[in-house]
């Protein structure tokens, strides 16, 4: 099982990476547009990619028995489920979002990402 969770923990940190680097180029491309259509669209990638980032940290770095993964699983999905509201409300309470449909679509190519770049990286 141990080595499952490595295989895992590879995944999902090649995962990130993959993902950062096309929040880059993506941000990049908006920006090119307008400015604040990038800052959008990156306020929108990292309220997804965040949360994200933390549940991987919380189920696959922390040290734990191999009896509390499933709990550190529970707990690490509420974490995510709390904190993608959180930075989604200081986006557009504080950061002053203005195009909505940018941040959105930012948002949701993040939470694509999240669950095909893991599900392409274990069929290579």
């Amino acid at each position: 099982m141990s080595r499952i969770i490595q295989q895992a923990k590879i995944q999902y940190r090649k995962a990130i990476q993959i993902e950062l680097v096309i929040m880059l180029l993506l941000a990049c491309f908006f920006a090119f547009w307008q400015m604040r259509n990038g800052i959008d669209f990156l306020f929108g990638f990292l309220s997804a990619l965040l949360p994200f980032s933390a549940f991987v940290y919380m189920v696959f770095y922390r040290k734990q028995q191999l009896s509390t993964k499933l709990s550190a699983f529970y707990r690490g999905e509420t974490i995510k489920f709390v904190l993608t509201i959180v930075l989604i409300i200081i986006s557009f309470k504080w950061l002053l979002v203005t195009n909505f449909v940018i941040f959105f679509s930012g948002f949701f190519i993040a939470l694509m990402l999240n669950n095909l770049i893991p599900f392409l990286l274990r069929r290579v």
